[in-house]
């Protein structure tokens, strides 16, 4: 009787460690009073006489890449050595669309690289707006964007003094915020600075990373977050995407602007060099 019991239970324990083994494969396995712990979760148990009574199934998660310091890209893949020319030691991956490329080492400074950064990422959206912008307004004036500001039709029905006033004083106090919160992250959402203390909350920055506030006012489309019941939460999965795909483009745009001033220069328009 003794016999049958022990040959009975010697087969449960197999018959578990079988199980477990086939149904978890690569998970980290312990013993466990003569049975299998495999570490991972959620946990389905079974009761089996003295295996260890539980087994755990690994679960199946979406993983979310993410280019953190550690995991450094290269703008040279294919080249492995070529020292800080291909791997600035200076550069970590941290930063959005970040290939280690510095052949000049403008990044060594902390400082100045955050500086540098803040500038792209400024440049490049205003090269994005103006790469729409002369299409679009070319397309539907017929003007080259470079005659634009002489003609007296492009600028109607506002007079080039009040366009310049307007812009230099909206734009003006524009980029006197966005200087203060570059020295003083967080200063400008406050109630004081802004003069719609009402909503000023709105301007509050989400995501802790400069450039990137977030929030209702500047992601109402909730692209990178979630609006519930009036509240913004951002949500960095999201986040890290669109950074990404904003400085490709960004940088792309800064290119193609630099190809519309030479083609300015023969007296040519990116429409006339498309042939429309």
């Amino acid at each position: 009787m003794a016999v049958a019991s022990s040959a009975s239970v010697s087969l449960q324990q197999r018959t578990a460690a079988v199980f477990s083994s086939s149904f978890v494969k690569g998970t980290n396995a312990s013993s466990c009073g003569g049975g299998l712990r495999l570490s991972s979760s959620p946990s389905v148990s079974f009761g089996v006489g003295n295996v260890c009574p539980r087994v755990t199934a690994m679960a199946t998660k979406r993983v979310i890449k993410s280019t953190k310091p550690g995991r450094k890209l290269s703008w040279l893949p294919g080249v492995k050595g070529g020292g800080n020319l291909v791997d600035p030691e200076w550069l970590d991956g941290s930063l959005p669309g970040d290939y280690g490329f510095d052949p000049l080492g403008l990044g060594k400074d902390p400082a100045a690289l955050k500086w540098y950064r803040e500038a792209e990422l400024i440049h490049g959206r205003w090269a994005l707006t103006a790469v729409v912008g002369i299409f679009v307004g070319q397309a539907w004036s017929g003007v080259p964007w470079f005659e634009a500001g002489a003609d007296p039709a492009a600028v109607a029905p506002f007079s080039f003094g009040s366009l310049l006033g307007t812009q230099l004083l909206l734009m003006g106090w524009v980029e006197t915020k966005r200087w203060v919160d570059f020295v003083n992250p967080g200063t400008q959402a406050v109630e004081w600075a802004t003069p719609w203390s009402k909503t000023a909350e709105n301007f509050t920055n989400t995501t802790g990373q400069q450039g990137y506030p977030g929030g209702k006012f500047f992601d109402p489309l909730a692209l990178a977050g979630d609006i519930k019941n009036g509240v913004y939460t951002p949500d960095l999965g999201k986040l890290e995407r669109l950074q990404l795909a904003e400085i490709k483009h960004a940088r792309l745009a800064m290119v193609a602007m630099l190809i519309f001033y030479f083609e300015a220069g023969q007296g040519l328009t990116p429409l006339g060099a498309l042939g429309l």
